[in-house]
Parts: C-alpha cells; sequence; structure tokens
C-alpha cells in the first residue's frame, strides 16, 4: 500500500509529532489490548478476526451453505456497510449480494420478483445483523422478508439463515425457535467497528471472498510498521481539526471504493460526531464527512478546489491491472490514440492531484498496491485505530452514539412502543 501527503505550511513535522508525542500512553494502552487479545475493551475489535473459534466458524458456514447463489444480508450502518465495501471493491463472485438496509417497501418487492425464479431454498442464504436486537429498520425489513420467504420456499428458509448480534439478546433466543442459526459477535465490540468479527467476516465468507487474505490485512494493521503510519495520520487529522477545518473529503477516484468511503464515513462521523467530551466540555472541534467520485470533478470538484471551504482532502484508489482498453486510433477519441484507458485514467488521476498542490490544498492518498482483499483489511483496521486515536487527543469516546440512541428513542414514542 502507497501512501503520500501534502499539508500546509502550519502541519509540519514538528507539531506532527508533539501530537504523536501526546498519544504515547492511549498507543501503548491499545497495543497491550491487541497483545494481549483483551475482550473487555473496545479496542479488541482490531485483534478479534485472530480468535481461532472464528476461523473455526467461518469453515463451518462455508460447508453448510456451498453452492448458494444469492445472499440476502439485513441490517443497516455498521451491519451493512463493511461487508458491502469489500464486497465491491473485490467485485462479485457466483454470489448476488441483495442488501437491505433502510425501510423501502419497493426494494423488498423488486427483490422479491427476483427471487420468485430460484426454485430451492439451499441457492439462497439470510443474514440478519443486529447488535442489540431492536433496532426498528433491520427488524421490519427481516419479519417481512423473511415471511414472504417462508410463503415461497416453506420453513426450510429459516435453515438457510443467520441471526449475528450480542449475546443473550431476545433477537439472538429468537433464532432457536425458528430454527435459524445464532452467532454472537463480542458484546464489547460497537457496529462501526465489526467488519473484523461475524458481523462482516460471515457475510464474506458466504460471498465467496478470500477471507484468509482480507483477515490477514486487518491483522497486519496491527504491526509496528502501520500502527507508527497510523499515529502520526492520526496527529495530522487533529492539527486540520485545530486550525478550523470543517469538512472531510474522502475522494473515491476508483469507483469500486465508493462503498470503502461510505463505510470510513460512518466510522468517523459517529466516532467523533459527539456533543461533549470526556470532561462534560462542549466540543469544538469536528468534520462533516463527504463522500465524491471522480464524476465529481465537473461539480463539486469546483467547490472543493476553491477553497471556499477548508477542507482535508483523502484520495482513495488502486490499479486496476485486470480491465484495459485500448483507445481507438481514429473517431472521437482519436487525439488520445496511442494510450490506453488506465494511462488516461492514471493522468486525470495525476492531473487532479496537481491542481490540489497549485491550489496548496491539503490531502492524503492511498494507493492500493497489493492483494485487493489484504489491502482492504489493511486499510480498515487502520482507519478503525487512527479513529481511536483521533478520538483520544479530542478527548472524547470514539465508542458512544448517544445521539443515534435518541432518534431511536424518538421512534419508539412516535409509534407507541
Amino acid at each position: 500500500m502507497y501512501f503520500s501527503y501534502f499539508d500546509t505550511e502550519f502541519s509540519n513535522d514538528r507539531v506532527i509529532q508533539k501530537h504523536v508525542k501526546k498519544l504515547k500512553p492511549y498507543r501503548a494502552q491499545v497495543n497491550k489490548v491487541v497483545h494481549e487479545h483483551n475482550t473487555a475493551q473496545p479496542e479488541y475489535s482490531l485483534i478479534h478476526a485472530a480468535d481461532p473459534a472464528v476461523h473455526d466458524k467461518l469453515e463451518i458456514v462455508q460447508k453448510q451453505f456451498k453452492g448458494i447463489k444469492h445472499l440476502i444480508l439485513i441490517g443497516i450502518g455498521g451491519s451493512n456497510l463493511g461487508t458491502e465495501a469489500v464486497h465491491q471493491l473485490l467485485g462479485e463472485k457466483k454470489v448476488k449480494l441483495h442488501s437491505l438496509d433502510t425501510i423501502a417497501a419497493y426494494q423488498i418487492e423488486e427483490l422479491l420478483n427476483e427471487l420468485k425464479r430460484v426454485k430451492k431454498a439451499s441457492q439462497v442464504a439470510v443474514c440478519v445483523i443486529s447488535k442489540s436486537g431492536g433496532t426498528a429498520e433491520t427488524m421490519i425489513n427481516a419479519g417481512v422478508m423473511l415471511d414472504a420467504l417462508e410463503q415461497h420456499f416453506g420453513k426450510v428458509i429459516y435453515k438457510q439463515t443467520i441471526f449475528i448480534g450480542d449475546p443473550g439478546t431476545g433477537f439472538i433466543k429468537s433464532a432457536k425457535r425458528l430454527g435459524a442459526q445464532a452467532v454472537t459477535m463480542p458484546l464489547i465490540v460497537g457496529g462501526r467497528y465489526s467488519v473484523g468479527t461475524a458481523v462482516g467476516l460471515i457475510p464474506l465468507t458466504l460471498l465467496g471472498h478470500n477471507i484468509d487474505s482480507f483477515i490477514a490485512g486487518l491483522l497486519e494493521s496491527n504491526k509496528e510498521e502501520y500502527e507508527s503510519i497510523t499515529a502520526e495520520n492520526s496527529a495530522r487529522l487533529f492539527v486540520y481539526l485545530t486550525k478550523k477545518y470543517t469538512h472531510y473529503n474522502f475522494f473515491a477516484f476508483e469507483p469500486r471504493v465508493y462503498k470503502l468511503g461510505a463505510w470510513y464515513r460512518q466510522l468517523q462521523a459517529e466516532s467523533l460526531g459527539k456533543n461533549h467530551d470526556n470532561n462534560g466540555k462542549k466540543v469544538s472541534k469536528g468534520f462533516v464527512p463527504t463522500l465524491t467520485t471522480a464524476v465529481e470533478l465537473h461539480s463539486t470538484g469546483q467547490l472543493h478546489m476553491s477553497g471556499l471551504l477548508p477542507t482535508y482532502t483523502d484520495f482513495v484508489t488502486f490499479d486496476d491491472d485486470v480491465s484495459n482498453y485500448d483507445i481507438p486510433k481514429k473517431g472521437l477519441s482519436k487525439h488520445y490514440g496511442k494510450f490506453n484507458m488506465q494511462e488516461i485514467a492514471t493522468a486525470i488521476y495525476g492531473g487532479v492531484i496537481g491542481a490540489y498542490q497549485t491550489k496548496k490544498l491539503p490531502y492524503r492518498a492511498t494507493i492500493f498496491t497489493e492483494d485487493l482483499a489484504h489491502s482492504a483489511g489493511l486499510f480498515m483496521g487502520m482507519r478503525m485505530r487512527e479513529t481511536m486515536y483521533v478520538a483520544e487527543l479530542l478527548t472524547i469516546n470514539a465508542f458512544n452514539q448517544p445521539n443515534v440512541e435518541l432518534y431511536k428513542n424518538k421512534t419508539r414514542e412516535i409509534l407507541g412502543l
């Protein structure tokens, strides 16, 4: 994986290292959690995938669901985004992913119409994921979907269904009553940090991806080389926060990293967007995370490059060494005929980078250079740890989400539940 940076004059190595030094006690604490596999601390999310029991379960699931053609993933936020991010990056294999993450009856109708052509329940797997077991969107989508599938396939559909959530919830207990499988995730791990638990690993296994390579990358993010890079990046982001940078733009330059940007947007926003710090003081620093692609070079690219809003940009891309076409030497594209499409894409990326440097706009860039499954795991592991480190510098809790719980409570009030 290749990293590069372009900083403004106030974000120099001396300033960055000053904040890295402030992180020293917390870095030691996190490294201890990882080294000891401490299941009592939320940072355990960084090492859970090394648990041999996790691998044993993945092998069992792989054998039990061999031959499926469709995976229906029902969840919201951290329950879905990690799987979607890796799946989009790696590309669809033999199993088609259907993700239901909000209340939209037409999506269920379209999916059920597509599944009418499926004759055997053994060709379908359903993953219902809810940490608390009480998320309205997930429970409603699962209830409606499973009822419709039962009418189509019979009760055998529950043999094809896995419930994933916290141990001891009514949701997990209902799996046994229905005849579905129940898989628990670590109670201490929050949804947005759960891609390295059953929440992400089981669906990715069912989709046929190289899960061993993904896990290897995820765990490699704990090595000293990458931990040091993560600490410096955390300090760098904190510097921009102190200088009133209010926007953070994840620029998915390769379209297949768009969902990865959506995963990171949730991770950052839900972890860092707090009203008060750990001392009860009003929080005054924070990013509004946005997500763009190369298409936006002709729209919001104008806004970002104007410098009107103080924005830190995060370029993420990779070189596609599989798909490529030579450009015709005649017709509409004849002026580019001596190039291929990947060479043009690389030139456009270089042009954008050059424009940002000319405008003196700060950014960081990550280019995936290894096996993509490994790169995805490494990137996600580093970004989870980075988010924890930035929260530490901001003196806020990276693991709670009080405002998300507020909307859930208000929804229950409206429904009289």
